[in-house]
């Protein structure tokens, strides 16, 4: 078989101009599955200044970019480049092609990865973004020996749940334009950012902090008078919802809990303009737990809020008349850990996706400026929300985001967030504040860690 190959090859050799060839150009031979490697042979490595297992990058005369470990081997006919067949069909090059090769030093100490995935099949990609993230290990094994680099594809075709598109975003340290790295889990932890490549729904808890502490003005406004305009376009306001948005005004302080309405209202109008679908239910904590119920298209009060155009106006005036009045009875206390009981309990009733068939996964985003310092005796709910997430919260589906302002414990939501596979936030703007939830509204994001010992 390896005859054949090299028999085709020379052929298309032959009638290449021999002008066109430089000591650094190679005919590219795919090698079949050999881990990610390319094989050179030994006199062209020592040509090339090349030691066994260097990175070399070899682009072919239309930019497409590729880059291997280099192993020498005698059977590899002088002139040729034996290539991974992955790594060749990532950089979309084939038997036959011509490239330059050189040499590359990878970066090292590469600890984070944003990665999108795009299905490739008929997978959904709600799907398929959440079996990435539950099957980290495997994709550090596929991507171990393989020199990354900014924009790289790499084909799946062998993963469980069907053919896969994996695409580097950006990493930490970042790597720049030409430049490789190693993804090397050995002695360190290893964070992947999964991330739809494509746009996906997904659905959303927002959990909002009512506590008295939260009436305190001391979120500035700057610069969001187009998206308050926004909302003024969108539906008839009442004379109240007016005079809530007139508080907004260039330059001036505003309460927390202001902010925060302010922030899921403009979330709420993002989900409804995606178009998508989807749904949001809204939680708030203070010295008890409440739920947001809202008139839904068949008349009947229901927990969740359907992001469609033609429930815009009535579940925007009910949300924020609702927070709003949540905070005027606002104490000092915060049950943090039974807001996030009551999240998970929640999950269920949101509506399977029509084109799925499953429920999207979902988003619980909580918002805080405090400690968490009561919980519930009768039900055997901490005070400390972490072993409720924990327990109920750390599910496949499920990704948990903070976002911290004024005296937030920032620790304790670091890890709430980093349990719950996000990120969390520190807001000290309103302009913060309104970034995180755009941010937030559109993007779905999950982490995954692999330890060293994965």
């Amino acid at each position: 078989m390896r005859d054949s190959i090299y028999s085709t090859a020379r052929k298309k050799l032959s009638w290449r101009s021999h002008d066109t060839m430089t000591p650094s150009s190679f005919e590219i031979i795919e090698a079949g599955e050999s881990d990610g490697r390319a094989f050179m042979n030994s006199e062209d490595m020592n040509n090339l200044g090349l030691d066994e297992l260097d990175v070399i990058v070899f682009v072919s005369e239309y930019d497409d970019w590729g880059a291997a470990q280099v192993i020498a081997r005698d059977d590899c006919t002088p002139g040729f480049l034996m290539v991974d067949s992955m790594t060749l069909d990532s950089a979309n090059m084939a038997t036959g092609d011509i490239v330059n090769v050189k040499k590359s030093v990878p970066k090292g100490g590469i600890v984070e990865v944003q990665i999108g995935v795009e299905p490739m099949g008929r997978q959904p990609t709600e799907d398929a973004v959440m079996w990435v993230a539950d099957h980290a290990s495997d994709m550090t094994s596929l991507l171990k020996n393989r020199p990354i680099f900014r924009n790289l594809e790499i084909n799946w075709r062998d993963a469980d749940i069907g053919h896969l598109k994996l695409k580097i975003i950006q990493t930490t340290p970042p790597i720049d334009a030409g430049e490789t790295a190693i993804i090397d889990p050995t002695g360190h932890e290893i964070v992947y950012e999964i991330i739809p490549a494509v746009d996906m729904s997904f659905n959303a808890i927002l959990c909002i902090d009512v506590s008295g502490s939260m009436l305190k003005e001391d979120l500035l406004v700057r610069d969001v008078d187009g998206a308050i305009e926004g909302l003024r376009r969108g539906f008839q306001e009442t004379r109240e919802f007016q005079r809530f948005l007139d508080l907004f005004r260039e330059g001036d302080k505003v309460s927390r809990i202001a902010s925060a309405t302010l922030a899921t209202l403009l979330y709420l109008s993002l989900k409804i303009g995606r178009g998508w679908g989807e749904n949001v239910q809204l939680i708030t904590f203070g010295d008890d737990v409440g739920v947001l119920e809202v008139e839904n298209k068949k008349g009947r009060l229901s927990p969740v809020i359907e992001c469609t155009g033609e429930m815009r106006e009535l579940n925007l005036n009910t949300v924020a008349q609702y927070v709003v009045d949540r905070a005027k009875n606002a104490t000092g206390l915060t049950a943090m850990s039974v807001a996030l009981q009551v999240a998970a309990k929640q999950i269920p009733l949101f509506p399977k996706n029509e084109r799925t068939g499953k429920q999207n996964p979902t988003m619980v985003v909580i918002l805080s400026d405090g400690n968490p310092n009561k919980g519930d005796e009768l039900k055997n709910i901490p005070v400390n929300p972490i072993p409720v997430l924990k327990q109920h919260l750390m599910k496949s589906n499920v990704v948990v985001y903070t976002i911290g302002i004024g005296e937030a414990d920032d620790v304790l939501m670091s890890r709430l967030a980093e349990l719950g596979r996000g990120e969390y936030f520190r807001a000290t703007s309103f302009q913060d504040l309104w970034r995180f939830y755009d941010i937030l509204a559109q993007k779905f994001s999950i982490a995954a860690k692999v330890s060293p010992d994965s």
